[in-house]
């Protein structure tokens, strides 16, 4: 796998809008100013700029897909991040120049719908990508979540040895021992799920498959995570990541949630299996490079990352 360089300050960070558009509460000039405030300088993509039709669309998929290769193409650009998620990343996947991209590494950093993007781009192009905040979230973090800041930061620099760590108060769980290692892949449960049967479709095999998702029944849960094993994705995984899995609740029994399903779902698993990794629909949230060599302790409840 492909690492790339992180941006250093007074870097140039693209801005791109590969899924939905801004809701009505947010300012992307608001946006970009958060970005600079961190340091960098900001390119806006023209799906940036973009309204569509359908409303639920940033801007058509050949736009979305040529300001993600232009910014790639681009050798001032040294990362690319996602506005926000949403939907539809999935329309440019055809459309996206895995030879230029892998070409010209840089960082994508989102997560979400920017899930599609990430599977994508580390099949094709072999590319280490960072399932982390959009830039949007960066407008919240003000002086009291500097902890999503830190452990991106963490993660583009990609030390070896680098340890993920929870924000304070929010301890790691252990659903099932061992430990095992592999290439990290995943993202949001929904889209890996979509992605099966599809020419991008995830390759968990002998890999620690991360997943999460947010505001799903408890029986969505159960129907996409039985997919995934009727699919055999799960049986090839060396092992599992779970997020928070946010605003997931269950109307017919509120004491039966994610964590009892997760328990139920994976009792006599061999495999090491882990949960509330904070990599997910939450503030403060940790980000994961996708794609780095990762090594789950089910023992100790710990995962590393080696560069």
């Amino acid at each position: 796998m492909i690492c790339p360089s992180p941006p250093r300050p007074g870097d140039l960070i693209a801005l791109v809008c590969p899924s939905s558009p801004l809701s009505e509460r947010e300012n992307m000039q608001e946006i970009q100013n958060a970005v600079m405030s961190l340091g960098f300088r900001v390119c806006l993509g023209e799906s940036c700029r973009c309204e569509t039709d359908c409303g639920y669309a940033a801007a058509p998929a050949s736009v979305k897909a040529q300001d993600i290769n232009r910014a790639f193409a681009d050798p001032e650009v040294k990362a690319v991040w996602c506005v926000r998620g949403g939907s539809t990343a999935w329309q440019v996947l055809p459309l996206l120049d895995y030879t230029l991209i892998a070409g010209h590494p840089k960082p994508l950093i989102g997560f979400s719908d920017v899930t599609t993007l990430h599977l994508a781009l580390g099949q094709r192009c072999g590319l280490v990508t960072y399932h982390g905040p959009t830039a949007n979230r960066v407008l919240s973090w003000g002086e009291t979540d500097g902890f999503s800041w830190r452990s991106l930061q963490r993660a583009l620099s990609l030390e070896s040895g680098l340890t993920i760590e929870n924000p304070p108060g929010e301890p790691i769980r252990i659903l099932r021992p061992g430990r095992a290692s592999g290439v990290l892949t995943g993202g949001n449960l929904s889209l890996v799920t979509a992605s099966v049967g599809t020419p991008w479709q995830i390759n968990a095999k002998g890999r620690i498959l991360c997943l999460e998702d947010v505001g799903e029944a408890v029986y969505s849960l159960d129907r996409m995570l039985s997919q995934l094993r009727y699919a055999g994705i799960l049986e090839d995984a060396a092992g599992l990541v779970f997020g928070p899995f946010s605003n997931c609740r269950n109307a017919y029994r509120e004491s039966y949630g994610p964590e009892e399903l997760l328990r139920d779902f994976f009792a006599g698993w061999r495999k090491p299996v882990l949960y509330n990794v904070r990599s997910a629909h939450c503030s403060p949230m940790v980000t994961l490079p996708l794609g780095a060599m990762c090594t789950v302790d089910g023992d100790k409840g710990t995962i590393t990352i080696a560069r």
